[in-house]
């Protein structure tokens, strides 16, 4: 059954959103993106399963610029990774404004992650499955956080797959965080982000907020692990509230 919108007001633009989403992103869909802005303005950018190394993330990103239309970049998780990978090397000159939702330069490594991702990826679907055997034990562990995180994980492995995810993250992931500075530091952004997100280092926050000379930030308040496309309808009331900075309204 297609995912439905929460009720929204739409909202006249005059800009066009491209929105690079996170890691994998097959059979996800973005309905309140359509609802809040108008699906005509709004390019959902899903990465494809020969989309693996950062450059080939990079280079579909580019390719989806509008070639004549001003535009914002939304970047959900790695996907504002990416956007940042991509505006270290250069300035769209239709580009108002960028907003980083669940997102800094680089992915929170911790001994857990690279133990998943490591080896085979049939590790993966061997970590998941033992996982959710021990379920009751984990409740203790993630308190609230548990049914986000079990839905979450089991998205990712059956929807995008565990080859996928296994590249996504060796080839893309591993390897962000080099960037230091912008070609366009005057660029507007927004960063939609939760207080405390299990992804995101602090350090690494505030040193991404640095790289740009006009912030605003919009926190949501939640007990979830990572702030991720389940908050769409909360995020795209967000964004629209900073319309005229971002230059989607005037």
């Amino acid at each position: 059954m297609p995912k439905e919108a929460a009720e929204h007001v739409k909202i006249d633009i005059d800009a066009k959103i491209l929105v690079a989403t996170g890691l994998g992103g097959a059979g996800r869909e973005y309905p309140n993106y359509y609802a809040k802005f108008g699906k005509e303005n709004v390019d959902i950018l899903c990465w494809e399963g020969d989309i693996s190394d950062l450059d080939s993330h990079i280079e579909t990103l580019r390719k989806r610029i509008p070639k004549d239309d001003p535009f914002i970049g939304v970047g959900h998780s790695m996907g504002g990774s990416i956007w940042l990978e991509l505006l270290a090397r250069e300035n769209p000159p239709n580009m108002r404004g960028l907003v980083l939702v669940g997102c800094a330069r680089k992915l929170r490594v911790s001994g857990g992650m690279e133990f998943m991702m490591g080896g085979h990826w049939i590790r993966l679907w061997m970590i998941v499955i033992f996982m959710t055997l021990i379920a009751p034990i984990m409740v203790f562990v993630w308190r609230k956080k548990t049914y986000d995180t079990y839905r979450e994980m089991w998205r990712f492995i059956t929807k995008d797959g565990a080859p996928k995810i296994h590249r996504q993250y060796n080839l893309t992931l591993a390897r962000l965080g080099r960037v230091e500075k912008l070609v366009n530091p005057n660029l507007p952004v927004v960063f939609i982000r939760l207080n405390e997100d299990t992804l995101i280092d602090n350090e690494d926050l505030e040193i991404t907020k640095a790289l740009f000379n006009d912030v605003h930030e919009q926190i949501i308040e939640t007990n979830s692990l990572h702030l991720t496309e389940k908050f769409d309808p909360i995020t795209v009331e967000r964004i629209a509230l900073e319309s005229k900075f971002l230059g989607l309204t005037k």
